[in-house]
């Protein structure tokens, strides 16, 4: 079996765990010692960046430009989140816009080798999805802290009331298929990032693969309904 293909969208100030715990989940081989059944690769606009707090400093593999001329290449996009203010500005700003632009175009393509792509976002990227226009007469969530912002980011998006559904309480909402053919996924806040990828594991490769993976990076998986409830 080929592997999927990921491309991982950084940005200044996003949240460390919300793309570091999935990239961990995609890339743990399952027997161990084997080629993993997925591939990630992350792109920036800056190279360095500094993550959430300016905690750690990463070099992302290759550009946004890059990413353009090849977002038909990857089966999944994954957009993490970071502080809502920082969202804001970001998509305030040109790079934002930008990110924003590949969003869309990813979501307005059809499958990629007989499969259907998957466009994934942990914690408050889903701000970032709502920006970019795709997550209008879906039902969607993001962490408890965003989700007013969300239905508000989605609102402007289609100027006026969007249909965007804001799920409370879950840890991951299925938001459907666009109609090319490319699956939407929300993630809940931060950690809820690597039950959604053990989710995606589970669906593109069973769900032994996916219990597989669990054990050895000893994570205890929890459901759909186990959500944040503040």
């Amino acid at each position: 079996m080929s592997q999927f293909k990921i491309a991982v969208i950084l940005y200044p100030g996003a949240d460390i765990l919300d793309f570091s715990g999935p990239i961990e989940i995609f890339n743990t081989s399952v027997p161990i010692g084997t080629t993993p059944s997925f591939s990630t690769t992350t792109f920036a606009a800056h190279t360095p960046l500094k993550g959430e707090a300016a905690a750690l400093v990463y070099i992302p593999d290759k550009s946004l430009q890059d990413l353009e001329t090849s977002l038909g290449d990857y089966d999944i996009l994954l957009v993490p989140g970071a502080h809502p203010k920082t969202i804001e500005d970001l998509v305030a700003g040109e790079e934002g816009k930008r990110i924003c632009r590949l969003i869309g175009r990813f979501a307005g393509l059809g499958g990629r080798n007989g499969g259907t792509r998957i466009v994934m976002s942990v914690c408050t990227g889903a701000l970032l999805l709502g920006a970019a226009g795709i997550l209008a007469n879906r039902t969607v969530t993001t962490h408890h802290v965003a989700y007013d912002m969300l239905k508000q980011i989605c609102d402007q998006a289609a100027g006026g009331e969007s249909g965007t559904n804001v799920q409370r309480g879950k840890r991951w909402v299925d938001a459907g298929v666009t109609g090319q053919g490319v699956r939407i996924l929300n993630a809940g806040g931060v950690t809820s990032g690597i039950d959604l990828s053990l989710f995606v594991v589970e669906e593109l490769t069973g769900r032994e693969n996916a219990q597989q993976v669990a054990s050895i990076v000893e994570f205890e998986r929890r459901g759909v309904d186990d959500g944040w409830a503040g």
